[in-house]
């Protein structure tokens, strides 16, 4: 916040204020929702650990990851990772007008 609010000749909480307005999210939620998209890309190739996937997200420990992802996305890292895969593994067939 402060290298965007010296960039824009502004305090950090009248950017932070305004950022709000503009994307409904504080800065820092937004930079976690951003992590966790980048986590679950990562979550969805089964060559990339649940540990990697975090740290490669931005999370400085699996722990924290954890904990963010449950309380953002309503699931684990593993349980997401696993439901991800399914549709892979069984393929819904497209209607064919039963």
């Amino acid at each position: 916040m402060a290298q965007l609010s010296a960039i824009a000749g502004m305090s950090p909480h009248y950017v932070s204020e305004r950022f709000k307005q503009s994307t409904g999210r504080t800065p820092h939620t937004y930079v976690l929702l951003q992590r966790i998209e980048r986590a679950k890309q990562r979550l969805r190739d089964p060559a990339c650990s649940i540990i990697d996937a975090g740290l490669e997200a931005g999370f400085e420990n699996p722990s924290h990851f954890a904990r963010v992802f449950r309380r953002l996305v309503g699931t684990t890292p593993s349980r997401f990772r696993t439901e991800a895969a399914i549709p892979k593994m069984f393929p819904v067939k497209a209607d064919a007008g039963d």
